[in-house]
Order: C-alpha cells, then sequence, then structure tokens
C-alpha cells in the first residue's frame, strides 16, 4: 500500500503535513483551522496531526482533501506522501525531516528552553531547508501566503528538499559511540 492510499489522498496533489509533537499544539492547530480551506482552494491537500486531545474539536475540518487524525502511527508514510511540513523544531523532528530530506515551514516553540527550538530551526533556515515564523508573527494569512508560494515553486522545494538531506546525520550514534569507546579505551 502506498503512503496516499494508507492516508487516502491523492498523490498527485502537493501535500502539506502538519502536526505540533505528539501532543499537537494549540497554536498551530488554531491557524491551520483558520488556514486549511484557503489551502484546500489552492489544490494543496493537508496530511493534520491534532494531538489527541484536540482531535475532537478539530476533526469536522476533515474533507476530500484533508485528513484529520490524532496521532500518526506511522510518520514514514506520512513523510514520504509530504512535500512540505508545518511543525515545532524540536530536535526529533529537525533530525528526522532532514533524515527525510523534507523542507519545511517551522514554528518553534518560544517557551523552548535556551530557545532551543529556534536554534534548530535557524540552523535549517541558514542552510536554505526551511522557513521559519515565530509563533507571536504567525496568523492564517502568514500560514497561506507562504505554504502556498512554496508548493506553486516545485524548483525551490527540490532545492530545500536537497539542503534538508544534506544536513543529515545518519551515522551519528555510530560516530558518537566511537568517539566514546576511543576516550573510554
Amino acid at each position: 500500500m502506498t503512503a496516499a492510499q494508507q492516508f487516502n489522498l491523492d498523490p498527485e496533489k502537493k501535500t502539506l503535513l502538519m502536526f505540533g509533537g505528539s501532543q499537537g499544539s494549540v497554536p498551530l492547530n488554531k491557524v491551520m483551522r483558520e488556514s486549511v480551506i484557503d489551502l484546500e482552494q489552492y489544490g494543496i491537500q493537508v496530511l493534520w496531526q491534532t494531538g489527541i486531545n484536540q482531535y475532537s474539536s478539530i476533526r469536522s475540518f476533515e474533507s476530500a482533501s484533508t485528513r484529520v487524525l490524532p496521532f500518526i502511527d506511522d510518520m514514514g508514510s506520512a513523510y514520504a506522501l509530504s512535500d512540505l511540513v508545518f511543525c515545532r523544531a524540536g530536535a526529533l523532528t529537525v533530525s528526522e525531516l532532514a533524515l527525510c530530506g523534507l523542507p519545511a515551514f517551522f514554528v518553534p516553540l518560544a517557551s523552548a528552553a535556551g530557545d532551543h527550538q529556534q536554534k534548530n530551526a535557524s540552523v535549517m533556515e541558514n542552510e536554505g531547508a526551511a522557513v521559519v515564523c515565530r509563533e507571536s508573527e504567525l496568523s492564517p494569512s502568514v500560514l497561506v501566503n507562504k505554504v502556498s508560494e512554496l508548493m506553486k515553486d516545485s524548483n525551490r522545494l527540490s532545492e530545500m528538499s536537497r539542503k534538508s538531506k544534506s544536513l543529515a546525520k545518519p551515522d551519528a550514534v555510530r560516530e558518537i559511540t566511537e568517539h566514546i569507546l576511543e576516550l573510554a579505551g
């Protein structure tokens, strides 16, 4: 089964994956609620993970072009279907997106310790793999304008994807383990 079949979405349409971590994100879900119809009008389909606690108030936004789920168990398939990801910028998320070579529209969690999500997002943005918007500046018009602009520009998405992939460190665990063993030896 393909990723498009798994989520019952069109494999020919551009897909925006939206998630705010396993618990969801109230601010990201709010802006998506106010943007999803406009995104659909641009021909963009949405795979939207709401988080379990917010799902019941959002599931009514499901449509032919939008899949609303409380949680996505198979993120590999979700990533495989996606052309762009709208999400927070936690370390694991950033690492997964780089490994998959996915471009991102990051909204870093403003209250993250040491502003680490902003720092994570900035690395990707500075390399041309992502765009970043501070939560205080996020609005439905910002989301719709930026996402539709990116989705219309296949060359830019491809370049962002390539740059994202170039930041991946798939052998990081092995390299760290080797350094630890050298130091311990």
